[in-house]
């Protein structure tokens, strides 16, 4: 399998990764809105204009935006990538991408649920990686 292969079929875990540098951002802000985060001033609450309370909201309404477009994305390009594993003739070379791709299964589990060695496995994904090659367009590195 060429570069530009593996880097089309990786794009959906790319993608997850993204999101998942955002979920961690996004909940550690989150934090920062639990009661014992609050800063008390004696029995007033803060809310001098160098609160962060709201930049910290804004933020996390920011984070969620970005997340849900990084949602949708992963959505179009998993759509995309079935679409091209589908038109390759062997079907252990489309089961073997789609677990692998699609469904994130580490290759032994794909070895044992298939019935083959993990070798052969790699030469499933290898040979129909290289199929999906000469189809896909060219993707952002």
């Amino acid at each position: 399998m060429n570069k530009a292969a593996y880097n089309y079929l990786n794009s959906v875990r790319v993608l997850h990764w993204q999101w998942l540098r955002l979920k961690a951002k996004h909940d550690e802000l989150e934090t920062c809105l639990l009661p014992a985060a609050i800063r008390y001033d004696k029995d007033k609450v803060q809310s001098s204009p160098d609160d962060a309370i709201g930049k910290i909201v804004a933020e996390i309404a920011d984070l969620e935006y970005k997340m849900a477009e990084i949602q949708y994305a992963k959505s179009v390009r998993i759509e995309e990538i079935a679409k091209a594993i589908n038109t390759l003739e062997s079907d252990e070379e489309r089961t073997a991408l789609t677990m692998r791709y699609i469904n994130r299964v580490p290759t032994s589990e794909i070895a044992d649920a298939m019935g083959y060695s993990i070798k052969r496995i790699y030469q499933f994904m290898d040979q129909g990686g290289a199929q999906i090659s000469k189809i896909i367009k060219p993707t952002k590195d």
